[in-house]
């Protein structure tokens, strides 16, 4: 017996505890309940306020990179604008360009294929004036290897801009197998035609 009276005495202490919390919590589900409406405004109010200081710093880191992108550019154009070139200084500059004659050369084709052929203007960049000579000396030597690389071209071998690319990279190793190594800066095709 003094046990059970331990235990219900055990169980009313408990009793009035669970008896109260639930009414604790329906006050503080009817406080939240109360306070719902406002809370979310003010989590809506401290999201505004985040998002908008965010947005303040974003727009002042942005400006000031302009501005100091701005001074360093302001900077290299002052000090590139106070050097002045002499006329041999933008004559050296220039780029010098040595135009071929156009070439009309049949490719080759299969026993049985119809015959195709290719037409091409070409004009070399020169590395500088005094290249002009060089190749004019060469310049039949040139002709010639031109025409016989072109002449064991297939059609297929120069269709698209990788054939294009490779056409200008051959070239450009045997004008330079030629003349003289880095005489030529580049090959330019004003037209090429293969029909």
């Amino acid at each position: 017996m003094a046990r059970k009276k331990k235990k219900e005495e055990a169980v009313e202490e408990e009793a009035p505890e669970a008896s109260t919390a639930p009414e604790g919590e329906a006050s503080a589900e009817g406080g939240e309940g109360a306070e719902g409406e406002g809370a979310p405004t003010k989590g809506k109010r401290k999201l505004v306020v985040i998002i908008g200081a965010v947005v303040l710093l974003l727009v002042i880191a942005g400006v000031a990179f302009m501005l100091l992108g701005h001074k360093k550019t302001a900077e290299g154009s002052a000090g590139a604008g106070n050097t002045t070139m002499t006329p041999e200084q933008v004559a050296a500059n220039k780029p010098v360009y040595y135009e071929l004659p156009e070439f009309l050369v049949n490719l080759n084709t299969t026993a049985g294929g119809r015959a195709s052929f290719i037409k091409m203007s070409v004009t070399l960049e020169l590395k500088d004036q005094a290249s002009v000579a060089v190749l004019d000396a060469n310049k039949p030597r040139i002709i010639d290897t031109f025409n016989t690389y072109l002449h064991e071209l297939r059609p297929e071998d120069v269709q698209g801009s990788a054939g294009i690319y490779r056409l200008r990279q051959e070239l450009m190793a045997r004008i330079n197998g030629t003349v003289q190594e880095g005489l030529v800066k580049d090959i330019l095709f004003s037209e090429i035609i293969v029909q």
